[in-house]
């Protein structure tokens, strides 16, 4: 039973590790991805460290970077809602769905750099 115990806890303290690697960043990167993603009309959300079984898409109609109202950290708020970048992808020219977080060299890990060709 007390194997068990560790097992839960180890798995735990994993997934948190991953949780949100990138909603509160600096002044910089948020201002950064507001200028990747302004002219988007669509993101992709896909955590791949959380086992997402599917991918959600969500149409842009507003997009800010703002204070997070922690400490001197700030965010990218999509439609009034703070974003994680690290599990969010946007469309590039080519027609790939690019992860943001890395495209803008923000450290971020266990996330595809890009969603498979057959992401919906």
């Amino acid at each position: 039973m007390r194997k068990i115990a560790v097992v839960i806890l180890i798995l735990t303290f994993t997934l948190t590790a991953f949780a949100d690697q990138a909603a509160y960043i600096t002044k910089n990167q948020a201002e950064r991805a507001v200028a990747l993603l302004k002219e988007k009309t669509q993101i992709k959300h896909y955590c791949a460290p959380c086992d997402d079984k599917s991918i959600r898409t969500e149409e842009i109609q507003t997009i800010e970077a703002a204070p997070a109202g922690y400490e001197d950290f700030w965010e990218v708020k999509i439609n009034g809602e703070g974003i994680d970048l690290a599990y969010v992808y946007f469309k590039d020219k080519k027609g790939k769905w690019k992860n943001v977080a890395k495209e803008l060299k923000i450290k971020v890990e266990g996330v595809p750099n890009q969603l498979p060709k057959n992401a919906k």
